[in-house]
């Protein structure tokens, strides 16, 4: 019998941007995780970067570059996010109701933020996904903003400079900074078992330390070298 299930659902959604869950992916990093996209509602994800729209989903992070010039954000939104958002408008995801969260999501490990900023994803919304998961990942830049402290239990503040690791974790965050290859670790700092330099000695689905933190947290600091096609272009502001 063929298997009738959509592969991903509308999750929320509101007049500036949508938010995706899709249950597959091939990523050798993260391994088999659900992935939750953060999209522009009615523009694509290319032409939002093309044009700066892209502040619709990512806020004033730096890694935007300005109209897709300097970019250094390695999602490439021509791939995955691109084809996510063409989906949606075709209807292909149907939209999942929050009691049924727990049918969907039961003792699936979710990747909150594989594009756009996870603190778009509704706080409710958040939590039930975290509830009825087996662990979970998820980055933000937008740690500074006193508004989307919540999030700090549930995912890692971004950071890309020993500046920003010190601020943050003045704020209680737990930190995934990334690094140039001569970057030191810092005292409470790891390197990211998935990573390259790490070889890969694990997946994200099956590590899920950056899942933000509780009081008296003792897990350590995350830290990464900068990769992507964009590695070249990649500047440590404030270092």
């Amino acid at each position: 019998m063929a298997n009738n299930k959509p592969n991903g659902y509308l999750l929320a959604e509101n007049s500036m941007y949508v938010v995706i869950a899709t249950m597959k992916t091939d990523n050798p990093k993260t391994g088999d995780m659900v992935q939750v996209w953060i999209l522009p509602k009615d523009v694509s994800p290319l032409d939002a970067v093309r044009t700066g729209q892209d502040d619709i989903v990512c806020f004033d992070c730096k890694h935007r570059g300005n109209n897709g010039k300097n970019r250094t954000c390695y999602v490439k939104v021509f791939q995955a996010p691109s084809a996510i958002w063409k989906a949606y408008k075709r209807g292909k995801y149907p939209k999942l109701a929050i009691e049924d969260y727990k049918y969907t999501f039961n003792g699936r490990k979710i990747r909150f933020g594989a594009y756009g900023e996870p603190v778009l994803i509704p706080m409710h919304i958040f939590r039930e996904l975290a509830i009825y998961s087996d662990g979970w990942t998820g980055y933000t830049h937008q740690w500074a903003n006193p508004e989307y402290l919540p999030y700090q239990a549930y995912i890692m503040a971004s950071v890309d400079s020993v500046a920003e690791y010190e601020h943050a974790k003045s704020l209680g965050w737990r930190t995934f900074r990334v690094r140039t290859a001569d970057g030191a670790l810092m005292s409470r700092e790891i390197v990211c078992p998935a990573s390259d330099e790490a070889n890969h000695r694990t997946t994200c689905a099956d590590c899920r330390l950056c899942s933000g933190s509780y009081a008296s947290d003792p897990r350590k600091d995350i830290a990464i070298v900068v990769h992507g096609s964009a590695a070249s272009k990649f500047i440590q502001i404030g270092a």
